[in-house]
């Protein structure tokens, strides 16, 4: 049975078509019951049961938090936050234009943190 958030967020990927670093692909794969992209083999991106959720650098996380665009990532109730992801609300997946600056910031921010090693 093929994985459901793989679809999603391959689809998703697709229809946002985000810039990414000259030679640099996003790959999507399954992770922990739902799907990740990767850049470089680093996660920038995730969609599972608790929704889609972006890796990003503290200040922009900060200032999705503060406008309520976004909330602390957790995989359950009482689980640790993942402090360098930001919970997308839903309203940004109604339409590609709304998420692609934030699917490139993400991007741009894990091709930045790796590019050293």
């Amino acid at each position: 049975m093929p994985n459901e958030y793989v679809q999603n967020l391959t689809a998703l990927i697709q229809r946002v078509k985000p810039k990414t670093p000259r030679g640099k692909a996003i790959e999507v794969k399954p992770f922990f019951g739902g799907a990740a992209g990767y850049l470089n083999g680093h996660i920038f991106i995730s969609l599972t049961k608790v929704g889609l959720a972006l890796k990003l650098p503290d200040s922009d996380r900060q200032r999705l938090f503060k406008a309520e665009d976004a909330k602390e990532m957790r995989y359950f109730p009482k689980a640790p936050i993942k402090k360098q992801y930001a919970l997308m609300s839903d309203d940004y997946l109604t339409g590609p234009k709304r998420i692609k600056p934030w699917i490139e910031k993400s991007i741009g921010y894990v091709a930045s943190t790796t590019a050293e090693g």
